[in-house]
């Protein structure tokens, strides 16, 4: 039962390639990201004080998960491109590249934001002057206009720089074409240094530029760096090894504990080994391909675009159950009443808006479909009259 029930949430690959460690690794991306919020949240709530120990510094710096996602964006893009340059595999049609981006994530985005802008204006919000940031965030356009993060959904300034990458991918691609192996990835590093670099002089630039693409450029490069190893290296048949799980524990904890500004610089390449070592090791492949880590992983992007509200809703009944006066302990109350909520209404969505929309023909499946029932409710018209 619960084989099958995971097998209906997996996800629905364009190509119909599955590749499970992918969504077990949007599964530690979406952990770290939720964690990060949660605890900043019960932080602000005041009910207990938290004193500063690793497990406040690793939930503080969780919104490198966000992070996690740009270097997953990275290798999932640029991977048929890879495939297409280096391996002689079929072009990548760029109308039904953007046609799929466009079918894929539209719908589920759009969604959530009526949901979040209805919510707002139910809670005495004004719809008018709301409008401005519903139409903004709806373009992808909001960081850049307003300078700040959306009003509806304040997490959909990381989807503006998604979208921002999506547009750029064919350029940044054309990297593949240069037929040296040691020439392609020392202009990916060389690049992916230069910029951690260059953020660390302006890490106080304006908020605006920030919240673009400009300051996570580094991390979709890290992608398209895997995918090249993916494809060439491991002739995408990545073999295991136990070596490569020392890599894994020696990585993830380094990908969260060390501070800001200097860490920016070779974060990347944390990230790229224990991306690899996702890959090659034994028991962390093992982890990252259990179906339900897999089956949550898939259901990351909707998770993603409820988490950030349902904290406060959730906290509003739940912030009163103290287990006594430890923090951890209050904060792992607090996550194991949130995160079952979360699934379930996550399923839900997933179920019913994102996983429909991964079916890469469903806008025309809709049509015949609503064609069918107008036919339908024409002809019982029609025989009523007739009648």
């Amino acid at each position: 039962m619960l084989h099958y029930a995971l097998l209906q949430l997996r996800r629905i690959t364009s190509s119909g390639r599955f590749v499970p460690e992918i969504d077990g690794l949007r599964f530690a991306a979406i952990t770290s990201v939720v964690v990060y919020h949660l605890h900043g949240f019960v932080l602000a709530a005041g009910a207990l004080p938290a004193a500063q120990d690793s497990f406040r510094t690793i939930a503080g710096h969780g919104y490198r998960g966000v992070n996690l996602f740009y270097v997953i964006s990275g290798f999932i893009l640029g991977l048929p491109f890879a495939a297409h340059h280096l391996k002689g595999k079929p072009a990548v049609p760029l109308e039904s590249y953007f046609l799929r981006r466009l079918t894929r994530l539209e719908p589920p985005y759009i969604v959530n934001l009526l949901i979040c802008f209805a919510l707002l204006v139910a809670s005495g919000a004004s719809a008018w002057a709301l409008a401005p940031h519903l139409g903004a965030s709806l373009l992808y356009v909001h960081s850049l206009w307003f300078g700040h993060q959306s009003v509806i959904n304040p997490v959909a300034w990381t989807l503006e720089i998604e979208v921002q990458f999506y547009c750029l991918v064919p350029v940044l691609a054309s990297i593949f074409l240069v037929r040296s192996k040691l020439a392609r990835r020392t202009v990916l590093v060389g690049v992916i240094l230069l910029a951690g670099i260059a953020q660390i002089f302006y890490w106080d630039g304006p908020e605006r530029i920030k919240l673009t693409i400009c300051y996570a450029i580094q991390f979709f490069l890290t992608g398209l760096l895997l995918a090249d190893v993916y494809v060439v290296d491991w002739n995408e048949r990545p073999s295991p090894q136990w070596r490569w799980d020392l890599v894994s524990l020696l990585c993830w904890p380094l990908i969260f504990v060390p501070g800001d500004r200097s860490v920016w610089v070779y974060l990347p390449f944390l990230m790229l080994a224990a991306y690899v070592a996702a890959f090659k090791g034994v028991l962390f492949n093992r982890l990252f391909r259990n179906k339900f880590i897999t089956a949550v992983g898939g259901m990351c992007y909707t998770i993603y675009l409820f988490h950030y509200q349902l904290i406060t809703a959730v906290l509003r009944f739940s912030k009163r159950l103290h287990p006594g006066g430890s923090f951890d302990a209050y904060f792992a109350v607090q996550l194991l009443v949130y995160a079952p909520i979360l699934l379930l209404i996550s399923c839900f969505y997933f179920a019913l808006v994102e996983r429909p929309c991964m079916a890469r023909d469903w806008p025309r499946r809709l049509y015949h479909r609503i064609a069918l029932l107008t036919r339908r409710i024409m002809g019982r018209r029609a025989e009523a009259v007739t009648s």
